[in-house]
Protein backbone atom coordinates (compact mmCIF):
# COMPACT_ATOMS: atom_id res chain seq x y z
CA UNK A 1 0.00 0.00 0.00
CA UNK A 2 3.02 2.51 0.85
CA UNK A 3 4.58 1.96 -2.36
CA UNK A 4 1.45 2.51 -4.28
CA UNK A 5 0.48 5.49 -2.09
CA UNK A 6 4.62 6.67 -2.50
CA UNK A 7 3.97 6.55 -6.47
CA UNK A 8 1.12 8.16 -6.10
CA UNK A 9 1.98 11.39 -4.44
CA UNK A 10 4.94 11.49 -6.98
CA UNK A 11 2.94 11.38 -9.92
CA UNK A 12 0.65 14.48 -8.22
CA UNK A 13 3.57 16.51 -7.60
CA UNK A 14 5.18 15.87 -10.86
CA UNK A 15 3.40 18.66 -12.60
CA UNK A 16 4.66 21.42 -9.55
CA UNK A 17 8.50 20.20 -11.13
CA UNK A 18 10.81 23.14 -11.19
CA UNK A 19 13.92 23.92 -13.45
CA UNK A 20 15.89 23.46 -10.04
CA UNK A 21 14.80 19.73 -9.12
CA UNK A 22 12.39 21.23 -6.42
CA UNK A 23 8.20 21.54 -6.46
CA UNK A 24 6.09 24.60 -6.68
CA UNK A 25 5.38 24.82 -2.88
CA UNK A 26 1.78 23.90 -1.48
CA UNK A 27 1.50 24.95 2.07
CA UNK A 28 -0.94 23.07 3.92
CA UNK A 29 -1.42 23.01 7.95
CA UNK A 30 -1.22 19.59 9.94
CA UNK A 31 -2.76 18.62 12.89
CA UNK A 32 -0.20 15.25 13.20
CA UNK A 33 1.12 16.36 16.66
CA UNK A 34 4.16 13.97 16.77
CA UNK A 35 4.93 15.49 13.38
CA UNK A 36 4.72 19.15 14.48
CA UNK A 37 6.70 18.20 18.09
CA UNK A 38 9.22 16.38 15.23
CA UNK A 39 9.42 19.23 13.13
CA UNK A 40 8.41 22.37 15.19
CA UNK A 41 5.74 23.36 13.26
CA UNK A 42 2.48 22.34 11.83
CA UNK A 43 3.25 24.20 8.36
CA UNK A 44 3.89 21.83 5.83
CA UNK A 45 4.75 21.69 2.43
CA UNK A 46 3.25 18.59 0.76
CA UNK A 47 4.88 19.09 -2.61
CA UNK A 48 8.65 19.51 -1.12
CA UNK A 49 7.27 16.71 1.16
CA UNK A 50 8.25 13.15 0.04
CA UNK A 51 5.02 11.05 0.93
CA UNK A 52 7.10 9.06 3.66
CA UNK A 53 7.92 12.04 5.61
CA UNK A 54 4.32 13.92 5.39
CA UNK A 55 2.51 13.73 8.14
CA UNK A 56 0.06 11.36 9.16
CA UNK A 57 -2.73 13.39 8.02
CA UNK A 58 -1.48 14.39 4.71
CA UNK A 59 -0.54 10.46 3.98
CA UNK A 60 -3.92 9.30 4.65
CA UNK A 61 -5.85 10.54 1.86
CA UNK A 62 -3.50 8.62 -0.44
CA UNK A 63 -3.00 5.60 0.97
CA UNK A 64 -7.14 5.32 1.18
CA UNK A 65 -7.21 4.99 -2.94
CA UNK A 66 -3.94 3.23 -3.06
CA UNK A 67 -6.31 0.85 -0.56
CA UNK A 68 -8.64 0.71 -2.80
CA UNK A 69 -7.25 0.08 -5.98
CA UNK A 70 -4.85 -2.91 -4.60
CA UNK A 71 -7.93 -4.03 -2.99
CA UNK A 72 -9.86 -4.32 -6.22
CA UNK A 73 -6.92 -5.53 -8.25
CA UNK A 74 -5.92 -7.82 -6.02
CA UNK A 75 -9.67 -9.41 -5.97
CA UNK A 76 -9.78 -9.11 -9.32
CA UNK A 77 -6.40 -11.14 -9.91
CA UNK A 78 -8.38 -13.88 -7.18
CA UNK A 79 -11.28 -13.76 -9.08
CA UNK A 80 -9.78 -14.99 -12.43
CA UNK A 81 -10.67 -11.49 -13.88
CA UNK A 82 -8.53 -10.12 -16.80
CA UNK A 83 -7.25 -7.08 -14.94
CA UNK A 84 -4.85 -6.15 -17.90
CA UNK A 85 -7.97 -4.96 -20.26
CA UNK A 86 -9.44 -1.55 -19.63
CA UNK A 87 -12.69 -2.19 -18.99
CA UNK A 88 -11.34 -3.88 -15.96
CA UNK A 89 -9.38 -1.01 -15.16
CA UNK A 90 -12.36 1.28 -15.86
CA UNK A 91 -14.43 -0.90 -13.35
CA UNK A 92 -11.61 -0.39 -10.90
CA UNK A 93 -10.78 2.88 -11.15
CA UNK A 94 -14.84 3.84 -10.71
CA UNK A 95 -14.72 1.96 -7.05
CA UNK A 96 -11.67 3.89 -6.65
CA UNK A 97 -13.76 7.20 -7.19
CA UNK A 98 -16.89 6.26 -5.55
CA UNK A 99 -14.74 5.23 -2.16
CA UNK A 100 -13.06 8.45 -2.69
CA UNK A 101 -16.49 10.41 -3.18
CA UNK A 102 -17.88 8.45 -0.04
CA UNK A 103 -14.83 10.26 2.29
CA UNK A 104 -14.85 13.34 0.34
CA UNK A 105 -18.03 14.38 -1.05
CA UNK A 106 -18.99 16.87 1.41
CA UNK A 107 -16.60 19.06 0.38
CA UNK A 108 -15.53 18.02 -3.43
CA UNK A 109 -16.32 20.78 -5.85
CA UNK A 110 -19.21 19.97 -8.21
CA UNK A 111 -17.29 18.44 -10.98
CA UNK A 112 -15.87 15.84 -8.91
CA UNK A 113 -19.27 15.05 -7.56
CA UNK A 114 -20.42 13.40 -10.95
CA UNK A 115 -20.61 9.70 -11.02
CA UNK A 116 -17.27 7.96 -12.34
CA UNK A 117 -18.83 7.71 -16.09
CA UNK A 118 -19.47 11.24 -16.03
CA UNK A 119 -16.42 12.66 -15.20
CA UNK A 120 -13.91 14.64 -17.63
CA UNK A 121 -10.76 12.80 -18.60
CA UNK A 122 -8.69 14.31 -16.51
CA UNK A 123 -10.83 13.63 -13.34
CA UNK A 124 -11.14 9.94 -14.31
CA UNK A 125 -7.31 10.29 -14.77
CA UNK A 126 -6.70 10.51 -11.27
CA UNK A 127 -8.44 7.90 -10.46
CA UNK A 128 -7.22 5.81 -12.80
CA UNK A 129 -3.65 6.48 -11.88
CA UNK A 130 -3.89 4.40 -8.93
CA UNK A 131 -5.15 1.32 -10.22
CA UNK A 132 -2.49 1.25 -12.97
CA UNK A 133 0.13 1.68 -10.50
CA UNK A 134 -1.75 -1.01 -8.45
CA UNK A 135 -1.58 -3.05 -11.57
CA UNK A 136 2.13 -2.13 -12.29
CA UNK A 137 3.37 -3.44 -9.24
CA UNK A 138 1.35 -6.38 -8.58
CA UNK A 139 3.18 -7.30 -11.70
CA UNK A 140 0.36 -7.37 -14.39
CA UNK A 141 1.45 -4.77 -16.24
Amino acid sequence: MEVVASHMHDHWRTPRRLADGGYEPRPKKTEDQEWIAQNGTDDVDIANTAYEDLPADWQKETRASALVAVGVTADGLRNGQRVGESAFVESASAKVHEAWLERNGDWAPPEQRLPYHRLSEPEKAKDRVFVLKALEILGVR
